[in-house]
């Protein structure tokens, strides 16, 4: 119908029409771009927003993970602590010189009651921690939508969360691969890693094998370590999930 408008315009040498004819059709191409590059950007944001959904049902999965990681290392501290200050009754417990700071008060450590004696030394040796899931973040970083978010402080606290990731891998296999020789030591004395013992009896064994004190002590410096990093981590884990939880609400 336009076209034949134009011809008919131009035979008649009627440029006014020719040219309104003209502006019909470009601007019916723009409008028709803009059309396509707004729902190709509302596709866009729907893909990330779900995406970051993802993310944070991760997040929050890890959140839960680290709690139960840190409560078993404070109990791996409150227990290592309460076996060698019965063991060295006679010597204070040596300074720990570590890079991991210790940003707690006391007051976190669970309250050692006589119930819990003959747990200590499994206490001890469990160290628990996963490394959580990251499906949303590969979504993100897969289908290409990372580099696409807009705010700047979550796009780098996304990426600044998800590099620690393969370090508290390696930070949690490091603490296991310290703990595998003392399985030796704590045969040598019938225990195992997880059953109960009475704590007369660790105690004892423990004044007469200056490798199993040190076990012990190792324990409470990798306790020291652990509860040090989980809090980190929980901290950037909050903070991200903040950001996600302000760009979600942005969206709705």
């Amino acid at each position: 119908m336009i076209l034949a408008n134009l011809v008919k315009a131009v035979r008649e040498q009627n440029y006014y029409a020719v040219f309104l004819e003209f502006v019909i059709v470009i601007a019916g191409v723009v409008v028709g771009f803009q059309v396509t590059a707004w729902n190709a950007d509302r596709a866009e944001r729907e893909i990330i927003t779900q995406q970051l959904a993802e993310v944070r049902e991760d997040i929050q999965a890890d959140i839960s993970v680290l709690e139960t990681t840190l409560n078993a290392s404070l109990w791996r501290f409150a227990a290592a602590e309460y076996l060698l200050t019965r063991i060295e009754s006679d010597t204070p417990l040596p300074r720990l010189m570590l890079v991991f700071e210790f940003p707690i008060d006391r007051d976190m450590l669970p309250e050692i009651t006589q119930d819990d004696h003959p747990t200590l030394l499994a206490r001890v040796n469990l160290i628990r921690g996963r490394t959580g899931q990251r499906t949303g973040y590969e979504s993100l970083v897969n289908g290409g939508s990372l580099r696409l978010i807009e705010d700047q402080e979550l796009r780098a606290a996304i990426q600044r969360y998800y590099t620690g990731y393969e370090d508290l891998q390696n930070n949690l296999a490091i603490f296991r691969d310290i703990r595998a020789p003392a399985m030796t030591i704590l045969y040598r004395h019938g225990f195992s890693l997880f059953s109960e013992q009475d704590l007369d009896t660790v105690l004892e064994a423990a004044r007469s094998d200056l490798e199993l004190t040190a076990y012990i002590r190792t324990g409470l410096e990798l306790a020291m370590a652990q509860i040090s990093i989980t809090l980190e981590r929980e901290e950037q884990a909050q903070e991200l999930l903040a950001l996600i939880n302000a760009a979600l609400e942005d969206e709705e």
